[in-house]
């Protein structure tokens, strides 16, 4: 099954305007940017959408700001890493692993996560 082509992840282009606003271009170099991007990303819930003009014309404007806000965030610890970045003495460096829990899965639906189906548990 191919996901039309039309499917994106709103919060590229909020990470994507991001790294222009914080000039990470005159600092980084293409594949310093790629890694941000990913970093940044990877700390981010995604949100999935078809048409641009669509979401942004549903999502309230102080929503809006606070995903900006989130991006930037997000982007500036990828930046420690990118700075701090380990992978010069490999040979030395164990590798790191993590057990948290990136996503709470009782965390309340956003508005646009509302399910378009709704199920009715009660019956057997």
């Amino acid at each position: 099954m191919q996901i039309n082509s039309g499917v994106h992840n709103y919060m590229e282009t909020l990470v994507g305007q991001a790294l222009l606003e914080l000039d990470f271009h005159r600092q980084y170099d293409d594949e310093q940017m790629a890694d941000l991007a990913c970093l940044a990303l990877n700390q981010l819930r995604p949100v999935y959408i078809r048409h641009d003009i669509d979401f942004l014309a549903a999502l309230a404007e102080d929503r809006l700001v606070l995903l900006k806000e989130k991006a930037q965030t997000a982007l500036l610890a990828a930046e420690s890493m990118i700075t701090n970045d380990r992978r010069q003495d490999r040979e030395q460096d164990l590798p790191v692993t993590s057990a948290r829990d990136w996503f709470a899965e009782d965390q309340e639906l956003e508005w646009y996560e509302t399910p378009i189906l709704k199920t009715d548990n009660t019956q057997s």
